[in-house]
């Protein structure tokens, strides 16, 4: 049977506004930094906010403290955009059709506890045997531990396991435990990956 592990961020759901705009804030009003929202895309996307804002905090006095606080704003900003997010276009006709194809399919995201109530306004939760969240007291992204934990829990096979997600951390998670690895994502990359889409409907050709 095949199994789909799905990231959720830029890859089910277009959520970057609320993440780029909830960061932007956060880091002009607790450490008068401010960048433009295109530099934050870029720089989020190549790794993940966590690394790109823990960089930028590196002089500070205590970097862990500052991180902290850095979140407790933009958790409070992010949760502002909750109801502008949307699907990325065609994500419901694949959840679907792998649905009735008897894939087991799995979200695994950075993202907080939201995550459980996004899905179900988002109508999608239906689709996922399990959705599992780094704040359920897992390892980040690409450390396998969300992974190896799933595989055991549900035997799934590396051969018959896919992760899509939109960044070369989503493929290095993949590649981590010997999946087969999808990245969504029409810019041209220097990192390896099994296959690249610019389209999910284009994934149907290839699971």
């Amino acid at each position: 049977m095949k199994s789909i592990v799905w990231d959720f961020d830029d890859t089910i759901a277009n959520s970057y506004p609320g993440i780029v705009s909830a960061t932007q804030k956060s880091l002009r009003e607790n450490f008068d930094i401010s960048l433009s929202k295109d530099t934050i895309f870029k720089e989020a996307k190549k790794t993940s906010v966590r690394k790109f804002v823990t960089e930028l905090l590196k002089d500070q006095d205590d970097v862990k403290q500052a991180v902290k606080i850095f979140y407790t704003t933009y958790f409070r900003y992010e949760k502002e955009y909750h109801d502008k997010i949307t699907l990325i276009p065609h994500i419901k006709n694949v959840l679907d059709y792998y649905d009735k194809n008897h894939s087991m399919q799995f979200i695994v995201t950075h993202r907080d506890q939201s995550i459980y109530n996004l899905t179900k306004s988002l109508g999608i939760e239906h689709y996922f045997k399990e959705i599992i969240s780094v704040a359920d007291g897992f390892k980040r992204k690409p450390n396998p531990e969300m992974l190896n934990y799933l595989m055991d829990k549900y035997d799934l096979k590396k051969e018959d396991l896919w992760v899509i997600g939109d960044r070369q951390i989503d493929v290095e998670f993949g590649k981590s435990v010997g999946a087969h690895t999808i990245l969504l994502n029409d810019q041209k990359v220097d990192f390896a990956r099994d296959y690249q889409v610019s389209d999910l409907l284009e994934i149907e050709k290839i699971i």
